[in-house]
């Protein structure tokens, strides 16, 4: 990849904030706007002297200071440390420098994939980005024995190991959904993994299944993307990135890939550049046109049961809102991924960082530990909180629970909790930022929230207390990120409503300027809607009829329904709506918008556009 010249001007950002169709870019514009925010970034790495792969990779990728490079990679070979985070870099590194760099280099590197031993990890990301990048390093080398690899096998039964991993994981995933899904912070693995394929790959096969799984992940996205946030529920997401989306890699991606906000400076990004892909037209639409509101549904699965559960993959269900002010999304609740599960939250554009109101039962246990992790039961939570140091505290913002679930029809959600007595944590919490223009606690027992065009409202079925808590500068890592004490330094951050009863739920109803007109008039409508509850151990249940009349009745765990009609979840499609269609066992992604189709058929590993 040759030096180009960088417009400076680019950092200082190209915004798209919830565009008309008119206002979209066109393919050239685009691709030009694409190939300027990719070199700014670029050149913020390329001229580092930091001894780490990603300012590597930017020096040979842009050809500045090979010999830099060369020295940096020789000193960080003498201690090769990251596993499948280590092997992504290293590859990208050779493939994109092989070219320029010394004979001592490449003879050190290739050395290193006979001398170190990486763990293949225990996460879907890790084994994606493991045999993406074991693939390529294998057909790099290609006809050595077993003794030249780290593993023992032969460069043959590489490549065709990953390859037969590669194809079965892509089939689970377009069959059954996507079991690590839509994670703010680790959509760049799976990225990573599909782009190094799609840029890298020489086998054919392998090549155009990450092109398909590149525009997969990113459509995933694109469709719950708002102005550079990633709405509905995650399977994972740090509490610190939770709170502040803006430094989350998602950030980056939907900056880079969907020219929304202003452009990120992550090191995360550099790998996908330098692999040359580039994103098709409608998925940058899909991304960045809110026009009209609608609703999206998707069918992904549970991380793999290891114990106590009677399926190895359950399905979740998930219902997102999108608008052009907000977005409101949900899983359907329970336990779907361990530790760092995000079931339902309202993202707005007003008020970043914190543009975001949720609740949770923060739950933790050995239960939960022992369904997803191999490890001891009775050294379970040692082993968790040595890692996520947030797993066993009260007050946590993330994570799932069996004693949650959740109704949403369009903007307007349901949330009951039926909490046993004697569980870890016997309250429900509810996040409520104080940048918030209005909050106001109001006598029929709605909390009414103005941020900017958007209006939130929240019916508590049982009293609560009410804290202020202050954003900790620098948490430790995956811990938790807010204090009630505040050292004199610490700006304030959140109101948590915090509600000890067991059983327990909340109503909430989303509506913005345009959808309603003033947030006056959207208090006085709402102070006539009161649910109905029945809040008894083993008896919980709410009838509620929202703004728009609609009837909703929900009994905890799973009965749902809807203007009398029974809402079934277990008909939802792989993907279902505006603009991504799929069904369950297909293996087709159907990408649709205004005048074009694309067509993603993994079964007969072929892209068709109409």
């Amino acid at each position: 990849m040759n030096k180009r010249n960088i417009i400076s001007a680019v950092l200082i950002g190209f915004s798209l904030v919830s565009v008309s169709r008119a206002q979209l870019l066109s393919r050239v514009e685009y691709l030009k706007k694409f190939d300027e925010r990719a070199n700014a970034l670029l050149a913020s790495y390329d001229t580092l002297k930091s001894a780490n792969y990603t300012v590597t990779a930017a020096r040979y990728g842009t050809r500045n200071g090979v010999e830099i490079a060369d020295s940096l990679v020789m000193e960080l070979l003498k201690r090769p440390r990251g596993a499948m985070f280590w092997m992504v870099p290293v590859i990208t590194n050779y493939i994109v420098g092989k070219d320029v760099m010394s004979p001592e280099c490449k003879a050190a590197i290739r050395n290193a994939w006979k001398t170190y031993a990486p763990s293949r990890g225990d996460t879907e990301n890790h084994w994606a980005m493991y045999y993406s990048a074991l693939f390529l390093a294998a057909e790099q080398w290609p006809d050595l024995p077993g003794s030249e690899w780290y593993n023992g096998k032969s460069s043959e039964e590489n490549r065709k190991e990953a390859k037969e991993y590669l194809f079965d994981w892509a089939k689970l995933t377009t069959t059954k959904g996507q079991g690590e899904f839509d994670s703010p912070d680790y959509i760049i693995e799976y990225l990573h993994a599909s782009t190094i394929l799609a840029g890298f790959a020489q086998d054919k096969d392998l090549k155009l299944l990450g092109e398909m799984l590149s525009e997969y992940f990113l459509a995933d996205f694109a469709v719950e993307h708002l102005n550079q946030q990633y709405g509905g529920g995650h399977s994972r997401i740090y509490e610190n990135k939770l709170m502040e989306m803006e430094r989350s890699v998602c950030s980056g991606v939907a900056a880079l890939y969907f020219l929304s906000g202003e452009p990120r400076r992550t090191g995360w990004m550099v790998v996908a550049i330098l692999t040359g892909y580039k994103m098709p037209e409608i998925i940058y639409q899909i991304a960045n046109d809110r026009e009209k509101s609608y609703v999206h549904r998707e069918r992904k699965r549970v991380r793999h049961n290891i114990r106590f559960g009677k399926e190895k993959n359950p399905a979740v269900y998930k219902y997102t809102y999108m608008t052009k002010d907000y977005v409101i999304g949900s899983l359907m609740g329970g336990l779907l991924q361990p530790i760092q599960q995000h079931t339902w939250s309202v993202r707005y554009n007003f008020g970043k960082p914190h543009s975001i109101i949720f609740g949770l039962h923060p739950y933790w246990s050995c239960y939960e530990i022992g369904m997803f992790f191999p490890t001891f039961n009775k050294l379970c939570m040692d082993d968790i909180v040595s890692s996520k140091k947030s797993y066993n505290k009260h007050d946590k913002w993330t994570g799932g629970s069996p004693n949650e679930r959740t109704f949403q029809h369009k903007n307007t959600l349901i949330a009951l909790y039926d909490v046993p007595l004697g569980t870890t944590s016997n309250h429900i919490d509810a996040f409520f930022p104080a940048n918030l223009q209005e909050r106001i606690i109001d006598k029929s027992g709605w909390i009414f929230c103005k941020a900017g065009d958007t209006y939130v409202a929240w019916y508590p079925l049982q009293p609560g207390e009410w804290n202020a808590e202050y954003k900790i500068a620098k948490p430790a890592f995956a811990a938790v990120t807010g204090s009630r004490v505040n050292d004199g330094a610490m700006p304030l951050r959140n109101y948590r409503f915090r509600s000890w009863e067991l059983q327990n739920g909340y109503v909430v109803e989303v509506r913005s300027k345009d959808e309603i007109g003033s947030f006056k008039k959207f208090t006085q409508k709402l102070r006539s809607h009161i649910p109905l509850a029945v809040l008894e151990e083993g008896n919980v249940s709410v009838a509620y009829k929202n703004l728009d009349a609609d009837k909703m009745e929900f009994s905890f765990p799973d009965g749902r329904q809807l203007n009398g009609e029974v809402v079934d979840l277990t008909q939802t499609p792989l993907f279902a709506g505006p603009f991504l269609n799929a069904d369950v066992d297909s293996q087709l992604l159907e990408m649709q918008y205004p005048g074009k189709k694309r067509i993603l058929d993994f079964k007969k590993l072929e892209i068709r556009e109409e």
